[in-house]
């Protein structure tokens, strides 16, 4: 694995992998070297790409936690006490949740955070903000009076709602927990023109968080959807903005489910031509590769997806239409602290400001991001070159 043109300091993160004993052992990073670092940007970095609890647990196993500021090691702690918290609570609300309905509980799919976070060493290596699943439409009104019961208020969204409701014994940092709900399919792929809303309840896997009974996608769709997100935040430019464009946490998602999960890269983008969205996995690919050197074992036979999307990776969409590439190679860029500046620098001295882009955001203005458009063209070089349905061929 190779990170060409990265300081000492971005190198201390770009290096971490999904374990403490594999980040140790990757690391250039040594107690002989950690006095000659600026830990500033290494712990601003670390909070960028949510890997907080990962750092602070490979510094102590290498030896170097002495030589690291101890206002430093203060705030690694605090952010892995946080992600610990925010599961523990999101975990004792589910039991709650289970106790009031167990068979509707059961039948619950859950993803991303909530079903990724148990598959890491410790619960403080992930951060999450919220538990996503996806529920049956025929399901979801006997959902919401549970959660009723139980005190939640309810956010409406695009796919479903978000519950919010207050943990029974609230820890700084996370006064509340939130559901996300998703009808029937994650809001992407809930299209009704494809007839494949019923695979994300279908193809789910059993699955239990601490010691609640309940579902979980399989692999296949599980690393569909990371990679598929992990591309749309890349391209867009309030993302960028908001420092949540591209997370190495995302990566190591990835890395820690082909390694955990026995999955069929060929499933994988069968499905993404399924759903319309083989040019954003080429994308979400192409990222993986760009931050790693290589994409993991089991999806090496996916290189030419990644291939397909890499000449993309640089762009991005902004809420006026604009389509703009950042100078900087993604490599680099994704280890740089200033990635909003760049973003904020493509737009006129007056749009460089929050309100403007939460006014886009919100659709307060006229504009919106065409995100699809950077992914069709990378679909366009997969169709182009190669018959799809062959993977690895």
């Amino acid at each position: 694995m190779t990170f060409a043109s990265l300081s000492a300091e971005q190198l201390v993160i770009a290096q971490i992998q999904p374990t403490v004993e594999a980040t140790v052992a990757g690391w250039t990073l040594r107690p002989d070297n950690a006095l000659d670092l600026d830990w500033a940007p290494i712990l601003l970095l670390a909070n960028q790409h949510r890997v907080e609890g990962l750092l602070e647990g490979a510094l102590k196993a290498a030896g170097c936690a002495d030589q690291v500021p101890t206002s430093v090691l203060s705030v690694l702690r605090r952010r892995a006490d946080l992600a610990e918290s925010r599961y523990q609570a999101c975990v004792e609300m589910l039991r709650a949740l289970y106790a009031e309905a167990p068979d509707l509980v059961s039948g619950l799919v859950f993803f991303k955070g909530a079903r990724l976070l148990p598959l890491y060493e410790a619960a403080h290596h992930r951060m999450l903000g919220d538990f996503d699943l996806i529920v049956a439409e025929d399901r979801f009104e006997e959902l919401r009076r549970v959660f009723e019961k139980l005190g939640f208020w309810e956010k409406p969204g695009r796919n479903g709602p978000t519950f919010f409701g207050n943990p029974r014994t609230p820890r700084a940092g996370c006064e509340y927990v939130a559901f996300d709900i998703h009808l029937a399919a994650p809001a992407k792929y809930n299209r009704s023109e494809l007839a494949l809303d019923a695979m994300w309840l279908t193809e789910s896997v059993p699955y239990a968080i601490g010691e609640v009974p309940c579902r979980g996608l399989s692999g296949e769709l599980e690393l569909l959807e990371l990679l598929v997100h992990a591309s749309e935040h890349a391209s867009s430019w309030i993302h960028v903005c908001l420092d949540d464009d591209v997370r190495l946490i995302r990566v190591l998602d990835v890395e820690r489910l082909c390694a955990s999960t026995t999955v069929d890269a060929g499933r994988v983008a069968e499905l993404g031509h399924r759903f319309g969205l083989a040019g954003e996995l080429a994308l979400g690919l192409a990222q993986v590769e760009a931050l790693r050197g290589a994409l993991p074992p089991e999806l090496s036979v996916l290189h030419e997806y990644a291939a397909a999307g890499a000449p993309f990776v640089d762009e991005v969409a902004l809420p006026d239409g604009r389509f703009e590439r950042f100078d900087t190679p993604l490599a680099r860029r994704a280890f740089r602290t200033d990635r909003s500046a760049m973003a904020l620098r493509m737009v006129a001295p007056d749009k460089r400001h929050r309100r403007a882009w939460f006014d886009w955001r919100h659709g307060l203005t006229e504009g919106q991001e065409d995100v699809a458009a950077i992914a069709a063209r990378a679909r366009e070089r997969i169709d182009a070159g190669r018959d799809p349905t062959r993977v690895g061929s």
